[in-house]
């Protein structure tokens, strides 16, 4: 039988939500904690938040050690270990030590929420899962995977409005 990232419940080791506004490192800290393991993978939201991580992890690991799978785009070298995907072009057939699932409160969606909910519900890494998001999120997981553990993420900068600029002048 073939493993796949759908791990029973009683299987899945730790489980935590990293949660907290923009700017707080969060998908920086996913990362790390990713590449400390053998293999890992993480679901992005779009695809250029995937391309730039992957990039960014290649740089430090070496074009070989990642892949990058999106709906417009598939780089997976023979050796990669790491994998830096949309939610949706995850590829469910592989088990990875780390999964993570970024801007999980995606969730309550109306067009693609059906998509983060099943990961939400059922994908996890062999050692590690991580879910990223907002707050907002915190109900819904605390209900539906109780074992969680939660980590509140503060912002790194300060955020302020400058006023109304027009650029079309």
């Amino acid at each position: 039988m073939k493993r796949n990232f759908y791990l029973p419940p009683d299987e899945a080791k730790t489980i935590t939500a990293c949660l907290g506004p923009t700017n707080t490192g969060k998908t920086s800290y996913a990362i790390e904690r990713m590449l400390a393991y053998n293999s890992g993978i993480i679901g992005f939201p779009l695809r250029l938040l995937a391309r730039e991580n992957y990039e960014r992890a290649a740089r430090k690991k070496g074009l070989a050690s990642v892949a990058l799978v999106t709906g417009e785009e598939k780089i997976i070298p023979q050796t990669a270990r790491y994998f830096f995907c949309t939610v949706e072009a995850m590829p469910i057939e592989r088990s990875f030590q780390f999964l993570a699932i970024d801007e999980i409160q995606l969730c309550a969606d109306p067009e693609r929420g059906h998509v983060f909910t099943d990961r939400l519900l059922r994908a996890r890494g062999t050692h590690e899962t991580m879910f990223l998001g907002a707050e907002t999120i915190r109900p819904l997981i605390r209900q539906l995977i109780p074992e969680t553990t939660f980590q509140t993420r503060e912002r790194l900068s300060e955020l302020t409005y400058t006023g109304f600029k027009n650029y079309h002048a």
